[in-house]
């Protein structure tokens, strides 16, 4: 149903299933704003485990345990405290909370499905909740083995990201934690789809070649009986302004294939999370004199601007 609202949503009954506990305050935090911490160095590396010690563990788990490695499939990499705001709202104190989240991911670290690195982001000071988990290779095949999507064993090598990749990847981790605790404490919100890279990727055509576009999250949330729908970009000001902008050039030839707006009658808006106001402004100003009198597409804005945001939608006034 058309409403006359802004092009970046439309009007959809809100569905009366929630996805989250509506139980978990919102502090705003910004883990993401990470310091400038040297390359971290994985632990020791934990031994593979058979078919058979796989269906076993499957059995011992508890459902937290696999809500908690299937979010860091989905993420790669999430902190302590993020695995807290996401898993463990049902604790008497938050300070109960962290301590049953460290409880849990020591738990996993011994069953060998999880790791973390010896270095944290933050640094010691930053406690327990600065440690970095990902899956290993044994726990990504648990879940294929018990998701029936096992394939043929192969031997990977560990290889570490960089220090530019993982702040990148949870800061996108952070994006979708804050949509998920914006769902719970507001009940006109809900988080209804998110998808992860690869499958937030959109693959068009332009001038006959084949290309994608390839956003860091894709997320349609439900807001007062309107549908959002957001591409989520997160900039660190990490890369030159004029990639940023031929990245920006590939939504406007996106936008120009109409895909998105046969299928869902609308095309998302897309957010960029810059780190500061400066680089805010250096955003807003490259994309006013690059994209004149065209469609405005973007939202740019600093990280503890984002609830904001989700919570009261795109004013196309400061769109650009």
């Amino acid at each position: 149903m058309k409403t006359g609202r802004p092009t970046d949503r439309i009007a959809e009954a809100t569905p009366e299933s929630r996805r989250f506990p509506a139980n978990m305050s919102f502090n705003g935090k910004d883990d993401y704003r990470l310091s400038a911490e040297s390359l971290p160095t994985p632990e020791a590396g934990t031994s593979r485990h058979g078919r058979l010690q796989l269906l076993e563990l499957i059995d011992q788990l508890g459902e937290r345990d696999f809500e908690i490695l299937i979010s860091l499939k989905s993420a790669k990499y999430l902190l302590t405290g993020q695995v807290k705001r996401l898993h463990f709202t049902d604790a008497s104190s938050d300070t109960a909370a962290m301590r049953a989240a460290v409880r849990a991911m020591r738990k996993l670290e011994r069953y060998g499905l999880v790791k973390t690195f010896k270095r944290r982001i933050g640094g010691l000071r930053a406690g327990s909740g600065s440690l970095v988990w990902c899956l290993t290779e044994s726990g990504q095949r648990l879940l294929n083995i018990r998701d029936h999507t096992e394939q043929s064993r192969r031997s990977h090598r560990y290889l570490e990201p960089s220090y530019v990749h993982l702040r990148h990847t949870l800061a996108i981790a952070e994006c979708y934690v804050q949509l998920v605790e914006l769902s719970r404490i507001h009940k006109k919100i809900v988080l209804a789809s998110v998808e992860w890279e690869p499958e937030s990727w959109r693959t068009y055509t332009h001038n006959g070649h084949s290309l994608q576009l390839k956003p860091d999250l894709f997320a349609v949330t439900y807001n007062g009986g309107y549908e959002d729908r957001w591409f989520i970009e997160i900039d660190l000001n990490t890369e030159a302004l004029p990639v940023v902008i031929d990245k920006c050039k590939r939504y406007h030839q996106y936008l120009r294939t109409g895909i998105e707006q046969r299928e869902h009658e609308v095309f998302p808006v897309t957010i960029w999370v810059v780190p500061s106001i400066d680089r805010k402004q250096k955003l807003i100003d490259a994309l006013d004199n690059t994209f004149k009198k065209q469609p405005k597409l973007f939202v740019i804005i600093t990280a503890d601007e984002f609830d904001s945001l989700i919570k009261n939608g795109a004013d196309q006034k400061k769109m650009h």
